[in-house]
């Protein structure tokens, strides 16, 4: 299976001035079968460390020399590395933290040899052991869950791709063509983007097989919840993992997660969960002026799970649950379509950048409102509306685009897209903005279709 992060590498690996790539991502997005897959394409020797499977690693890496560890390397696992044409693949490197030190002095004495780690639980490790990344000495790709469009290369549907990835807006798309996409965004919805979980469906074309990578993804994660922390209760960290799905879409209160406990603790827990890369947290930013994180208030927040498949089985529903007509599944759950589009949203930057994402709301007596996302788009900011079905009314979006004087907006929906002039409705106000609207198929393309430069 390709990912977009394979371009990525192999960018990185030409760069004559390359640091040390430190992969950043949740357990089992698939980062170690990435670099196996870069390594082998590419033709370099691989030589892969695992520190959660071999302790005997740790003393290695407590010289801090590169050259000896490479010597030594080159005699346990009987091959001459070549520094031009290998690559040292770290992985797991949370569970050694001399390791992560040790990745400046590769960068200062041995830059020709590829280093390239992995870790999933970093700031566990940074935060234990009081230790600071060498800071502009390495180089960071975040990686996610398959998107849509990955999922759609790996199952086939090649032609359907190509397709999305050249439309162009004011193009009709034929009816047959939208059907059959939505079709495939709903099955996305049912599998999520974990690599194992597509592997499975792809092999078997079994969604019952795929539901029980699902969970069984879910169970690893709650047994390293032993990990996240020795003076959290693990019972209080189960609880509110079994109700993140519950933040999905809607604003988080720590009473909704744990009634009975002070709310700096259960700010402890989601921050944990955040640096696993379970949750996100998009944050109320007040959308003035970019960036967006400059006007974020960290008290008013609304969850993303990683991955839409893993929040379906977190929150109890399975497959069978979900066999329904299409059009009733789609209407019956916003929370999906949110969750759908947030996550991709997510990664829709460059991979070099930390995922994060925003949301704008207003809480006024009898006139709340809220915009789902907003986003930065160039230079600009872009609201972003989701809707679930075909229909849905847009007074926050319009409260806002009011209030902002901001050209474009952007709403997802099930229609096909559209592209209309949006006039005020207030009173002696002329104010218009464009909205465009495009189908939950296309989230991929967000960043091309909305280039407000061209």
């Amino acid at each position: 299976m390709k990912r977009k992060e394979e371009a990525y590498l192999s960018e990185w690996y030409r760069n004559p001035k390359r640091k040390p790539l430190i992969i950043r991502g949740a357990r089992q997005v698939g980062k170690s079968t990435l670099v196996r897959m870069f390594c082998q394409k590419v033709g370099l020797r691989l030589i892969e460390l695992n520190f959660e499977q071999s302790y005997t690693l740790k003393e290695l890496f407590a010289s801090n020399n590169p050259k000896k560890i490479v010597q030594e390397l080159e005699i346990l696992h009987n091959v001459r590395i070549d520094l031009e044409k290998s690559v040292l693949f770290l992985d797991e490197i949370q569970s050694n933290p001399q390791a992560i030190a040790s990745l400046r002095y590769f960068y200062e004495q041995i830059p020709q040899l590829a280093v390239i780690a992995a870790g999933s639980l970093l700031e566990f490790a940074l935060e234990k052991y009081e230790l600071s990344m060498p800071v502009g000495r390495i180089e960071y790709l975040f990686m996610g869950p398959m998107t849509f469009e990955e999922f759609l290369e790996a199952i086939g549907a090649e032609q359907l791709l190509a397709y999305l990835r050249e439309y162009a807006l004011g193009v009709k798309i034929p009816k047959a063509i939208h059907e059959k996409s939505l079709e495939y965004v709903r099955t996305y919805y049912l599998l999520g983007g974990m690599p194992e979980v597509v592997d499975v469906f792809r092999k078997t074309g079994s969604l019952l097989e795929a539901d029980r990578v699902k969970y069984s993804i879910l169970n690893t994660y709650r047994d390293d919840f032993a990990k996240y922390g020795s003076r959290i209760d693990l019972g209080k960290l189960q609880e509110v993992f079994d109700k993140l799905g519950n933040t999905v879409g809607k604003r988080i209160r720590y009473v909704d997660l744990l009634p009975q406990e002070r709310s700096a603790v259960t700010e402890r827990i989601l921050t944990l969960f955040v640096h696993a890369r379970i949750l996100y947290r998009a944050y109320h930013s007040s959308a003035n002026n970019l960036p967006l994180r400059a006007e974020a208030n960290r008290k008013i927040s609304k969850g993303i799970l990683l991955d839409i498949g893993l929040y379906l089985a977190l929150s109890g529903l399975s497959i069978g649950d979900l066999s329904q007509e299409k059009e009733l599944f789609f209407s019956n759950k916003g929370e999906l379509a949110e969750q759908f589009i947030g996550q991709h949203l997510l990664y829709s930057q460059p991979g070099y950048m930390n995922p994060e994402l925003y949301h704008w709301s207003r809480e006024k007596a009898q006139s709340n409102a809220e915009v789902d996302f907003v986003i930065q788009q160039g230079n600009s900011i872009l609201p972003v509306e989701v809707k679930s079905g075909k229909t849905g009314a847009l007074k926050s979006l319009h409260v806002f685009m009011e209030s902002k004087q901001f050209p474009v907006a952007l709403r997802f929906s099930t229609n096909t897209p559209t592209v209309e002039t949006i006039t005020s409705s207030l009173p002696q106000s002329d104010f218009r903005y464009t909205l465009v609207t495009l189908p939950l198929y296309l989230v991929g393309q967000t960043r091309r279709l909305m280039d407000l430069n061209q």
